[in-house]
């Protein structure tokens, strides 16, 4: 098996660029989850006060 230098970069780069949008991905489903977390929180706080 033959491998190029040029192919081995490339496929370097690709690897950087598949763990960079999994990073992001990652950090923006952790971001929702807190997001929706806080805005439950909220909702049911405004429910309660509605209560009384």
């Amino acid at each position: 098996m033959n491998l190029n230098p040029a192919f081995g970069i490339i496929g370097i780069l690709y690897a950087v660029f598949v763990i960079a949008v999994f990073v992001l991905a990652l950090y923006a489903l952790v971001l929702t989850i807190i997001f929706l977390r806080l805005r439950i929180a909220e909702l049911k706080r405004a429910a309660r006060s509605e209560d009384d």
